[in-house]
């Protein structure tokens, strides 16, 4: 089957280069593209505060935006997205700024981290509002996305739960005028299967109403993952006493579809109403085959097969209006809804030199909804270059899962079904006031007061946790005397991370094999949010073609900081239980630099640069140094792009180095781990048979190494060692681009 995989990539190869030669003549007279790199502010457009910019005509550069921001606000577009033919937002988000991606290169479920942080101080916002819970970026393709915005400091119109900054993603946005792409991609892997895509977008304008339908529709058949973990325990005496070997093997295959449609009607200048849909629908089958050796100790099982189908659907929705208002000023009011369903129903038969031990069935189904409002006032102050904005925003979410579990043969874990909800009330208001004081000197104040209001229950327990944070920053931007090109932003703000839902609950998930290593667990009810006040400087040097060069230094310091303790009970067992116990600094520097090679030097090559280098460190209280570091912080990150653009013929060739260092982390006074570092290689050649048609062939993870970590524990005087080799896989991409 290999072998026949293997021959059909060729073959769809030369119909995609076929099908470029028959659309090159129909576009001999095409339509006047839009630029990649080119983004339209619409009516409601949910970033961060307004900019203040003359209007030339021309339309404005990611670089120009984030040029003219109040606040520190980095802007990418259609054209970095795109750049890649990337299949995941993951794989587009690893080569910004200041952001890393864990878990295997080109596979789902790798967390967003910002600065080296995730697990909640990295904050994921769709369109300027939270994602619902459950939802994956993985599952979101990059032909629905409009442009991707890093606000490093938080800003009153967003929630503050953003410790280490904010990510935004802006769907489609209605277009100025008829325009219609056409994307079809092939992807392979190691494991020879076939991965295609399609992706197709249409805007159009109609009297008052212009619109914009996209969607995408995939199907995958991949490995997942493939690891070999190796575990040893030893006693008190140093002898080893427990030693096991496990390979584990997952495959994935089945297909998603998105469609994101957007409605703009305009009934004046300044007078809006947005129709914004986001609908997803996945279905997928998981297998996995597991093997377990043991040379010490006991085995409950030697071979394991499982099977997982899963299913997921999702709806969110917003709707908008904007007002102009006598005076100059503006009202924009919105409100919105969302639903999310997902079953999993999960099959596993363990068995030991062929005689079944276990068969578990475990089925799940997930319900969340939820409605949301909220309103802006935005009026000019004395002056046109000074405005104030007052809002306010509320939701309330609601999410039940019932799951049932058979098979486990475990006193403590019965054959059982559960049915747990939880539900949360957000309410938030906030003031942002924006002076631009002269043309060198600009000053962004906000304040926002946020509360969250969390009620759980289950069959035994039923809770309710609430918070409130009052979140002032303060931004500022200097533009430096005796040039147009230099500028200086300074920015205090104060930031929090509100606790887990999971590590809320008081009762008690128990352990089938408890000890020091595998401790039973609960929440903490009486759990408070995290505070950080963070304070950024940043020198930005603009260059003549929207090129820049950048340096940015910034340090938090987090309070109320929240670790697990693990401890033994009265009975015997061993708890991990989360508590507020400690302070954390976290501080670095980061260092971005992009522009055409001729903006340095004359006659020099058509060669677009793209670098950025993040140096971080951080510090745990009462954890023990050297490597006392922060959620598992790396120590450094660095992206270096290349582009090359042939003036004889219409070919771009690019590539990329994405490389994170590996470092240790001393995660508590008894586990210290080691993290693999990552080396990930991608490269692009892109063919442009005319404005209209295009072909783009890419390869991402070209080195595809093994990623090996480790974990050591020493708790009472019992040491382990955990050590886990994953591997990972190339992927080829052919895609074919239309545009009439």
């Amino acid at each position: 089957m290999q072998q026949s995989s293997n021959r059909l990539f060729p073959h769809r190869l030369s119909t995609l280069v076929l099908l470029c030669n028959l659309a090159w003549p129909a576009s001999a007279d095409p339509a006047e593209p839009v630029a990649a790199g080119d983004t339209t502010p619409t009516a409601q457009q949910p970033a961060a505060p307004e900019e203040k910019i003359n209007v030339s005509g021309k339309q404005l550069s990611d670089t120009d935006k984030r040029r003219h921001e109040s606040v520190t606000r980095i802007v990418f577009g259609r054209e970095e997205i795109s750049r890649f033919g990337d299949s995941t937002v993951a794989e587009v988000l690893k080569r910004l700024p200041g952001v890393t991606v864990s878990g295997t290169p080109g596979r789902r479920g790798g967390e967003i981290r910002m600065r080296g942080l995730g697990s909640g101080y990295t904050q994921i916002l769709i369109n300027g509002e939270p994602a619902a819970r459950g939802f994956s970026l993985d599952s979101l393709s990059p032909e629905l996305i409009e442009r991707i915005e890093v606000i490093r400091a938080p800003v009153a119109e967003f929630s503050a739960q953003a410790v280490a900054g904010t990510i935004n993603i802006v769907l489609r946005e209605d277009a100025k005028k008829r325009s219609s792409e056409f994307s079809l991609s092939e992807s392979i892997t190691d494991n020879h299967k076939l991965q295609p895509r399609l992706g197709v977008q249409h805007s159009d304008r109609s009297g008052q109403l212009s619109y914009t339908l996209a969607g995408t529709v995939q199907h995958y058949d991949q490995l997942e993952a493939e690891s070999h973990l190796r575990r040893l325990r030893f006693d008190q005496q140093g002898q080893v006493d427990f030693d096991q070997s496990r390979d584990s093997q997952r495959r994935s295959r089945g297909y998603s579809l998105h469609l994101a449609p957007r409605l703009a009607w305009r009934y004046g200048e300044g007078d809006t109403l947005n129709l914004q849909l986001l609908a997803m629908h996945a279905q997928d089958v998981d297998r996995g085959v597991y093997r377990q050796a043991q040379v010490l100790g006991p085995v409950s099982y030697d071979h394991a097969e499982a099977r997982s189908d899963n299913r997921s659907n999702m709806l969110r929705g917003t709707l908008s209006r904007q007002t102009p208002l006598a005076g100059g000023g503006k009202l924009n009011l919105k409100v919105g809804f969302n639903g999310h369903r997902m079953n999993n129903d999960e099959q596993r038969l363990e068995q030991l030199q062929g005689q079944t031990r276990r068969a578990i069935v475990e089925r799940s189904s997930t319900r969340e909804h939820g409605f949301s409002t909220g309103g802006k006032w935005n009026t000019a102050l004395l002056a046109e270059n000074h405005s104030l904005v007052l809002g306010y925003d509320a939701d309330w979410s609601r999410r039940s899962e019932v799951q049932t579990q058979m098979g486990l043969r475990d006193s403590r874990n019965p054959d059982s079904t559960s049915n747990t909800a939880a539900s949360t009330l957000r309410l938030a208001g906030f003031a942002q006031d924006e002076w631009e004081i002269d043309p060198k000197w600009s000053v962004y104040g906000g304040l926002r007061w946020e509360s969250i209001q969390t009620r759980s229950s289950g069959a035994d327990y039923r809770q309710e946790n609430r918070s409130s944070v009052w979140s002032p920053s303060l931004q500022t931007v200097w533009r430096l005397p005796g040039t147009k090109r230099d500028q200086l932003r300074v920015s205090l703000a104060r930031s929090y991370k509100s606790p887990r839902g999971g590590n809320l609950l008081g009762r008690t998930v128990f352990s089938s094999d408890n000890d020091e290593f595998n401790p039973d667990r609960r929440g903490n009810p009486e759990l408070k949010p995290e505070l950080a006040w963070g304070l950024e400087m940043a020198v930005e040097h603009y260059l003549s073609q929207n090129g820049l060069i950048s340096a940015n230094l910034f340090t938090r310091r987090i309070d109320n900081l929240v670790r697990s303790i693990t401890s033994q009970q009265a009975d015997g067992r061993w708890l991990s239980q989360p508590y507020n116990l400690d302070r954390a600094v976290s501080h670095g520097l980061e260092l971005e630099a992009k522009f055409r090679l001729a903006e340095l030097m004359d006659d020099a090559p058509p060669l677009d640069v793209r670098a950025n280098l993040s140096r971080y460190w951080s510090r745990v209280d009462g954890i023990p140094g050297p490597d006392n570091r922060l959620d598992g912080q790396q120590k450094y990150s660095v992206n270096l792009g290349l582009d090359y653009r042939f003036k004889a013929v219409p070919l771009t060739l690019g590539g990329n180095l994405n490389w994170v260092p590996g470092y240790s982390v001393q995660s508590s006074a008894s586990e210290r781990r080691r993290e693999p570092g990552r080396r990930v290689g991608d490269i692009y050649a892109l063919w442009k048979f005319s404005p209209a048609v295009q072909l783009r062939l890419a390869g991402s993870n070209l080195a595809h190494a093994d990623l090996t970590s480790t974990v050591e524990s020493n708790r009472n005087g019992l040491r382990s060692n955990d050590r886990s080799t994953s591997r990972s896989w190339t992927n080829w991409t052919a895609t074919l681009e239309l545009k009439y």
